[in-house]
């Protein structure tokens, strides 16, 4: 995204105003410790919609009543600002949009009126459409879908600023990557940053996802509707038996249930003969005796139950009462093998075998306690499972009780009517309407099937077409070589040379892969500050330098390093050039770097991504370039910021 920050501006309550103005490339801002330069990185992230202020406590934030941002884009200028914290810039947001040129030193308090606030959550929707945020919702889990946030400036923050305690940290590459949803958050959203991702992609995978779900939920139904076949085709051959004993017929009770469902477009008809039937009284005699057979079996296992919970209770009391005997052997045996007498210490055999003989008990008693214990878990087992079998005997007496009820249901209306063909014809409608409900389940199950497989297989295809595989390979491919590439330039230690840099995409880890051992070397593992440094320094060009080259991206162009030399010279100001220390040369490599990379990418892109740097040093000679075409402002003595 080709767009910088013009501006930094400051007002206070009478409209007095500090600003330091900036341009596109490398923009260095030096100056003593505490003249206000870290402040304009809290001030940015503050006016990029923070929830909270990290604005430094002091000259800044007692002069500061309005902080504001201009920011530059290719055919129009964005100005954005808050007021204080505590004063409604908790709450609130200034947005406005011009496509003149603004001027900083004559811009004023009279911009920021009423008609351009919004609310703090309306104007970051809007920012993120500014930089070309082009998804509202990345949420892929339909189940997750009302919690997920949606992308957002905020997580662009985490490629922009490098921190001064981040800038050389081992433990730390990313902004605010403390907070675990924030770091999940900005890895997920990286395809929407990059721009190979728009809306509808996001509603093709929740589509999907529910499609999935769905589909899963069809295949538990269909497992417990085939698991169920069994029972459904009972039911059905009793309906079908129903009316085969009114017809005088006889029906083989091996029948699958598509026979069955065949069955009923060819049912016999009902003849004379059938007056003349005993299959309604044969049926009925059957179901009777095997209603009989069944409570005699539920009846045995009854008997079973009660008697293993009597044998249990016995078992509990056996076992307390060895139990007492336990504790009055512990109380009361002697604890040696022998005993002699006190008298004249010689042993007394009688004694002495009754103690060993005590001894054995004890053991016996041992046993006999641990083999108690685990019987109690065999009663339980042996009792839960007659309970099943119980449980299955009264389904099935229940079940030929209901058809024995239908057979004298019957009987009673034909000897009151003495019509058997109205039987007949209420038998032949149960069964149609019985086989109509099951044929109907099957085919919805069958169509829901179909159609899901191929609105499932359309959608794979169009997410497929987004091409994210690709594009993942060739980011990782494209940001290892360029880390590679720029660390090579910087101070990193001989140990890691040739450094093979790798940045996992999927947990956004940086590691060196050693090699001669063949091993990751992952940041944390890696000494000194000169490292840690090189390291965030190379991953975060890359990481400009790929959001740059993306034709879509969303990616502001920004990169804020705050006092990347700390690690040589942290209260080093001026530079003698007759007396260039080593680690000054380290520092003006590190200036020289930047500055060729972000040439390297307006070689490409045809416009200079904006480096910001704050920092101590106040004069560096770098090779080729000229310091002072970069520096912005140098607060040194009097001259601050505010």
């Amino acid at each position: 995204m080709n767009v910088y920050i013009k501006s930094i501006l400051v007002f206070n309550v009478e409209g007095e105003k500090r600003h330091v103005d900036l341009t596109e490339g490398l923009n260095v801002i030096t100056g003593e410790s505490k003249s206000g330069k870290s402040a304009l990185l809290e001030i940015i992230d503050y006016c990029l919609g923070s929830s909270k202020s990290t604005i430094p406590k002091g000259e800044v934030t007692k002069f500061g009543h309005l902080f504001a941002l201009i920011l530059k884009f290719q055919k129009y200028h964005l100005v954005v600002a808050r007021k204080r914290f505590d004063n409604d810039g908790k709450k609130q947001m200034y947005l406005y949009r011009t496509s003149q040129n603004i001027i900083p030193k004559e811009l004023s308090m009279d911009l920021f009126t009423e008609e351009n606030i919004l609310s703090l959550e309306q104007a970051k929707i809007e920012l993120g459409r500014e930089f070309g945020i082009a998804v509202t919702n990345s949420t892929e889990n339909i189940d997750a879908a009302k919690n997920e946030p949606r992308p957002s400036v905020r997580n662009m923050t985490s490629y922009m600023f490098q921190h001064q305690n981040l800038v050389a940290s081992k433990f730390a590459l990313f902004y605010r990557f403390e907070d675990s949803q924030k770091r999940e958050q900005t890895i997920k959203q990286f395809p929407v940053f990059a721009g190979w991702v728009d809306q509808q992609y996001y509603n093709y995978r929740l589509e999907l996802d529910e499609l999935l779900k769905q589909q899963k939920r069809n295949e538990k139904l269909q497992q417990s509707y085939y698991k169920s076949t069994e029972t459904i085709k009972r039911n059905l051959l009793n309906t079908f038996k129903r009316y085969y004993m009114l017809v005088g017929k006889s029906l083989d009770d091996n029948l699958s249930l598509n026979k069955l469902l065949n069955l009923r477009r060819s049912l016999p008809d009902f003849t004379r003969e059938s007056y003349l039937s005993e299959e309604m009284e044969h049926r009925y005699g059957e179901l009777k005796k095997q209603r009989e057979e069944l409570k005699q079996q539920r009846y045995d296992i009854e008997m079973g139950i009660s008697n293993l919970e009597l044998s249990h209770g016995y078992g509990q009391n056996y076992s307390s009462n060895l139990k007492s005997l336990k504790a009055i052997l512990n109380h009361s045996l002697h604890h040696n093998d022998s005993y002699n007498c006190p008298l004249c210490g010689q042993g007394v055999k009688v004694l002495s075998q009754k103690i060993i003989s005590l001894n054995d008990s004890k053991q016996w008693l041992v046993k006999e306690l641990a083999s108690v214990k685990g019987q109690g878990n065999e009663f339980y087992l042996q009792i839960h499972n007659l309970n099943m079998e119980k449980d299955k005997l009264n389904d099935e007496i229940r079940r030929i009780g209901y058809e024995i009820s239908k057979i004298e249901a019957i009987t009673d209306r034909w000897k009151k009517s003495k019509k058997l063909d109205n039987e007949v014809v209420y038998a032949r409608a149960e069964i149609d309407i019985e086989c109509k409900r099951i044929e109907e389940q099957l085919v919805n199950l069958r169509k829901n099937d179909n159609e899901s497989d191929i609105r499932i297989n359309e959608l794979n295809r169009l997410i497929d077409g987004y091409n994210l595989y690709s594009y993942y390979s060739q980011a990782a491919t494209f940001i290892k070589t360029n880390i590679t590439r720029v660390i090579e330039k910087l101070d990193f230690e001989e140990e890691f040379r040739p450094a093979d840099m790798n940045f996992l995409l999927d947990t956004f880890d940086l590691y060196h892969y050693d090699k001669e051992s063949k091993s990751r070397v992952y940041l944390s593992e890696m000494g000194s500050g000169a490292n840690w440094l090189a390291c965030h320094v190379s991953l975060f060009l890359s990481l400009l330098h790929f959001f740059a080259i993306q034709e879509k991206s969303a990616m502001p162009s920004i990169l804020f390093f705050d006092q990347p030399s700390q690690v040589y010279f942290p209260e080093k100001i001026f530079i003698n050039a007759k007396e260039k220390s080593n680690d000054v040369l380290k520092v003006e490599q590190i200036y020289k770097t930047i500055i060729e990379e972000i040439d390297l990418i307006e070689e490409t892109i045809h416009f200079k991504p904006q480096v910001i740097i704050t920092d101590h040093v106040g004069e560096l000679d770098i090779e080729d370039y000229n310091f002072e075409d970069y520096l912005r402002k140098n607060w040194r003595g009097n001259n601050k910021f505010i």
